[in-house]
This record gives structure tokens, sequence and C-alpha cells, in this order.
């Protein structure tokens, strides 16, 4: 079982046995118990679970549908976000693609487009990209069922090894003016790694993220370039943010 599947386990397993002990989430892995210390570490560091007097908890957070539920959702809103996110798009280009729903809806946009490069983690992409004129990359990595999406130490350290021209980023949510947030520490490290070796990073997102949040903080609002919403963004405060953060706001009304 590699570390990411491991950790995964953990959580699934806190799931199912809230407040556990420590001893006994060791027990369920044929591991030495510093390596599930280890591993209680990351979970704590990312915010997936506490630690109290030797007893772990999983941090709660409002469940996210998965990704065939989600793509149903705010489907004008998304399509209207597409077509602006495609204008962006050149020839020569090599475009990173993350794994949310309205990511996928920019990749109906841009898959007739020709002389650029796709770049992604998400199978649903990979698999709406039918007779592409395009040559698309895929990284490695552990199966994320519900997000379509490959994560993990292979998807991650993919990315070390390129550069991209432009990368078109999801995410559950906005906290506050901190920045974007998820629920998985999976997903988290995949899209930091994502906006590393992205020369022009766009945030691409429906406005209900913005009053939504997941637990993790995986970007600041001055780690990207310009976001996309289809109605303007009503709180005061968050655009005089993104205005002193750099961040160009367009509006993609459907």
């Amino acid at each position: 079982m590699t570390v990411t599947a491991r950790r995964k386990s953990i959580i699934d397993y806190l799931q199912t046995n809230q407040n556990c002990d420590v001893n006994e989430i060791i027990a369920q892995f044929d591991v030495t118990p510093a390596t599930i210390r280890r591993d209680l570490s990351y979970l704590e560091e990312a915010g997936s679970i506490t630690r109290t007097h030797g007893a772990v908890h999983l941090v709660t957070t409002p469940s996210v549908p998965g990704f065939l539920t989600r793509n149903t959702l705010f489907t004008a809103e998304k399509q209207a976000i597409a077509k602006v996110a495609a204008g962006m798009v050149h020839s020569g280009d090599s475009v990173i693609l993350d794994s949310g729903t309205t990511v996928h809806a920019v990749a109906n946009e841009v898959k007739n487009k020709e002389n650029i490069t796709l770049i992604t983690n998400s199978l649903a992409i990979i698999s709406a990209l039918e007779a592409p004129k395009q040559d698309i990359l895929l990284t490695g990595g552990l199966y994320d069922y519900d997000n379509l999406a490959l994560i993990g130490p292979d998807a991650e350290s993919f990315f070390d090894r390129i550069s991209a021209s432009i990368l078109f980023l999801g995410s559950t949510g906005i906290r506050g003016c901190d920045g974007m947030t998820v629920i998985s520490p999976f997903q988290a490290s995949v899209k930091r790694k994502m906006i590393q070796c992205a020369k022009k990073r766009i945030l691409v997102i429906d406005n209900s993220k913005i009053s939504s949040s997941g637990m993790i903080l995986f970007a600041y609002f001055t780690d990207i370039d310009a976001i996309i919403v289809p109605h303007p963004i009503e709180d005061p405060e968050l655009l005089q943010h993104l205005e002193r953060s750099g961040v160009e706001v367009l509006v993609a009304m459907p």
C-alpha cells in the first residue's frame, strides 16, 4: 500500500470509527507505529484530523457530492466560464486542466483548438476528449473515485518535471480573504504542484463557491493571476483584497 493510499484508508476508517485511540489505528496497518504516527502528523497538519490525549478525531466538514453529481449543477454558469477561459488559450500553449467540474467544462470548450498540449490528472476530462486534436499528457497516481482524478506522490512529482503556459484551477470554496480551499489534503497537494509549474494561473468557479469553504487552504490569492466567475462578486472586502493581490476578476455572464 502506498503512503497516499494508507492515509486515505486512515480517513476512511475514522469516518466509520470516530474518535479512535492511536493504537487502534496502528493495529489496522502492517507498518511500524512510527510510520502511522507520521501519517497522523501529516493529516493533522493538513487539517483533516485532530489529536487529543492519544485519541484521533476526524475533522467534520460539509459533505461534497461526487463528481458526477456536481457536474450536473450550474451548467449554464460553467459553460459561460468555459467560453471566457477558452479565449485565453492560444496556439502553442501548454494547458493544465485541474480535476474540477468547472474545469471539465473548460476542457470541452478547448478540445477543438489545435496546436496546444493538454495536461491533466482528471480521468473525466480524458474521457471527454473524443478524437482530440491536441497532444495530451496524463499524470500517474492513485485513483480518487470521488473526483475521478489521480492523486498522490506520482501525480505530484509529474508536475515537478514540467512547465506550462496556463493553468485552469478549480476549488471547493473560498475562505474569506485567505484563499482557496478543498476538503481533501491529497487534492490540495496536487493543486499546489500545478500552481508552481504554471506561468499563468486562472481560478474558475461559480459564485456558490464564494459562500462555502473546504477545510484545507491550498493557495492564497497572490498565487493566482485571475478568477473567472459567472456573476459579479458582491463581497466588497473580497473584491478589495483581490485587487490588492493583483488578481484580475473576469465576469462571464451566462
